[in-house]
């Protein structure tokens, strides 16, 4: 469970359901006011307005024409131009019309609490809370609209309360609008249906010019202010795309558009229900994006008892050999999964100071057709007790990856089977997968329609049965839930490591990887799977290779996050390189997050605390920079810092691999001068003297 930080909390009703006892420090400033009637009424014509605790962002909402509408501004600048809201259920008038107001109850959120693993330790959640309830006049239809302003954004969500005539019901279209500054510079990834629609390049464009995006969706203003559109506690209802409404009198306004189940319906749903949140997420810098916590909390508190057994850190595995074709998921002389090489991959951990070792091809079926599997019965050249006993000799754990090819229906049907057993054998770690399909329900269907999310959920609650941790690959894309259910560690839905291989020659250009902490990141950790030391290892003749310099990989650790974060590379390649002593021992889960000097598809610095101990990671595009970063976070006293940088002889094309290693002492007031190469990067580790 979260821990605790404040007082114990005061217990308050929010969206029907009782969360206040979960809430640590929760504090209600004042009793919930009320206006009713009329008196509702008539300030919803005029404006009702709701503004940050602290801060300038600002939500006016309004009643126009029988539709509600709401703007966001933010130091005198309009973020959020008049936008429509609304529903629209089956065999009812659409409510986006014909409402009025029958009451609005204001409230305050303020609480600290302690994430199970995280970015920082703590964490503050602000925010002035306004429910307007609405009823359909001639339909007696009940909607209201919730929104929650904080410093650093906006959360809007629906809500239909219980009510007579609404105990079952389909939603065939979301009308929530955002008229966003067309003249703004964007960042975002063509809205898509495919199981890989999220493991694709970012691509940069002015908003205007975008006709369809997946969430997160990043811009920049003319005047420089930063916003992201997402949303958060994503349940039991279908994943948001945005697309432009095509109007030439409304450039810049984009609609929510969810995805659609196999009969074309968005979702089926029963009794009371609160979609998920619609979030604007806003600051000055870029770095205030990747710092804030608005997405989490949105989220309900922790629902586990215990927690002790969620251990985040680095893990290590046979994974990368098989992306770059050096051995095999199948059987055969060149299986990966044997049970020497596993050992091999445990012995890199224990040095490595890595607490999981994961083995791809280690159960019958893996590989080629994915066929057949009960992701119980391993290999005959991996002896899992064997195994399992080396690991915990070693003080390693093993994660079981489960890829269900998209054979969902089966693997949910025994996923009880699958998870009792794991736990028999102290197996508290799996990596899903969902490759090419995903076949639920006899139907092949979207990864992120209703019916898939429902299953995802299904799997984290299986899961918390039986104490099993989480790393959801082909999955959707993370919506904060891991405050809720903190096992649920980390994922991909994002264009990783493997994409160097699947890319083209190109792979991923430099420049995405400054591009996704203020995009892809902005959900939740991913797991990109950095660490690839030797860049160019081609043993197959595959004629690809990793984008970057071996510094810049170094790098990702501290600008990427994932409390479950992977050593990518070979058991050689890391022996083989300097780097690796770089790698020993890193954290997974921090005490402190800064975001510093940070241009969207420029370069990005970021620094993360562990205890006493500081690591910064620098990178950048295509271009080579200099760049002059303060230490002004740091402690008073002397540090050595520890750094690992591209050598003078680097080049990201021709000559990646070559690291220079230094070490420096600096004090708060030193600012440091580094060189980054095109495609390059730096890695710090501070030490307090």
């Amino acid at each position: 469970m979260e821990r605790e930080v404040n007082s114990k909390p005061n217990r308050r009703t929010v969206l029907g359901a009782t969360v206040g006892a979960a809430l640590v420090g929760a504090v209600t400033t004042a009793p919930a006011a009320a206006e009713s009637g009329g008196t509702a009424a008539g300030a919803a014509s005029r404006g009702l307005t709701v503004r940050a605790p602290r801060g300038p962002v600002r939500v006016t909402v309004r009643l126009v024409d029988g539709r509600l509408r709401y703007e966001v501004a933010r130091r005198g600048e309009t973020l959020v131009a008049s936008s429509g809201l609304g529903l629209d259920l089956a065999e009812r008038p659409s409510l986006t019309e014909g409402l009025e107001i029958v009451s609005v109850e204001r409230d305050t959120v303020d609480e600290t609490w302690r994430p199970v693993w995280g970015p920082d330790a703590t964490v503050r959640n602000h925010a002035n809370e306004c429910v307007v309830r609405t009823v359909q006049r001639d339909t007696g239809t009940r909607l209201d609209v919730i929104f929650r302003v904080f410093e650093d954004g906006v959360g809007l969500r629906y809500r239909l309360p219980a009510q007579d005539g609404l105990d079952r019901y389909t939603v065939t279209a979301e009308r929530t609008e955002f008229a966003l500054p067309a003249d703004a510079t964007s960042w975002s990834l063509e809205a898509g249906t495919d199981w890989n629609a999220d493991e694709r390049h970012y691509r940069r464009a002015p908003l205007a010019e975008v006709a369809t995006a997946q969430t997160p969706l990043t811009l920049a203003t003319a005047r420089g202010t930063h916003v992201v559109v997402h949303e958060a506690a994503l349940v039991d209802y279908p994943s948001m795309t945005l697309a432009a409404t095509g109007r030439d009198d409304r450039p810049g306004t984009l609609v929510s558009e969810l995805i659609s189940l196999p009969d074309g319906n968005k979702a089926h749903l029963e009794g009371e229900f609160s979609t998920p949140w619609r979030t604007l997420t806003i600051g000055d810098r870029a770095g205030d994006l990747a710092e804030s916590h608005l997405i989490e909390n949105l989220n309900e508190p922790c629902a586990l008892d215990d927690t002790s057994w969620i251990t985040p850190g680095t893990y290590v595995g046979v994974w990368w050999e098989l992306q770059r074709r050096d051995t095999t998921w199948t059987e055969g002389p060149r299986h990966g999964a044997t049970t020497a090489r596993v050992k091999e991959y445990i012995d890199l951990a224990r040095e490595a100071g890595a607490g999981h070792v994961l083995a791809e091809g280690w159960n019958t079926g893996a590989g080629g057709e994915w066929t057949g599997q009960d992701f119980l019965t391993p290999r005959d050249d991996f002896d899992l007790p064997e195994v399992l006993r080396y690991a915990e000799a070693n003080g390693v754990r093993f994660v079981a990856h489960n890829e269900t090819r998209g054979f969902v229906d089966y693997y949910e049907e025994h996923l009880e089977t699958i998870f009792g057993r794991y736990a028999e054998l102290g197996i508290d770690a799996i990596k899903t997968g969902y490759a090419t399909r995903f076949e639920l329900g006899g139907v092949n269907r979207s990864h992120y329609d209703q019916e898939a999310v429902r299953h995802y959920q299904r799997v984290i609650d299986a899961a918390a049965r039986h104490r099993i941790m989480i790393n959801a690959h082909e999955a959707i894309k993370p919506t904060g839930l891991a405050r809720t259910h903190p096992h649920m560690m980390t994922g991909e839905g994002v264009a990783g490591m493997e994409q160097h291989n699947y890319m083209g020659e190109n792979g991923n250009p430099p420049e995405q990887a400054t591009i996704l902490p203020f995009t892809r990141f902005m959900g939740g950790p991913a797991d990109y799977t950095p660490g690839v030391l030797n860049v160019t290892w081609d043993p197959a003749g595959l004629n690809t290779r990793v984008q970057t310099t071996s510094a810049a990989q170094l790098a990702l650790y501290t600008v990427f996050f994932s409390p479950l974060q992977m050593l990518a590379d070979t058991p050689e390649n890391y022996r083989a390189h300097p780097g690796f002593a770089y790698l020993k021992d890193m954290p997974a889960s921090w005490d402190e997050t800064r975001f510093l000097d940070c241009e969207i598809g420029d370069h990005t610095v970021a620094a993360r605390r562990k205890g006493d101990l500081w690591y910064l990671g620098a990178i950048t595009d295509e271009h080579d920079r200099t760049l002059r970063v303060p230490l002004r976070f740091l402690a008073r006293g002397r540090y050595v810092a520890e750094i690992y940088q591209d050598a003078a002889e680097t080049t990201w094309r021709e000559n990646p691999l070559p690291i220079d290693i230094r070490t420096e002492t600096v004090r708060a007031s030193t600012t440091l001068r580094l060189r980054l190469v095109a495609g390059g990067g730096t890695a710090i580790r501070f030490r307090p003297l």
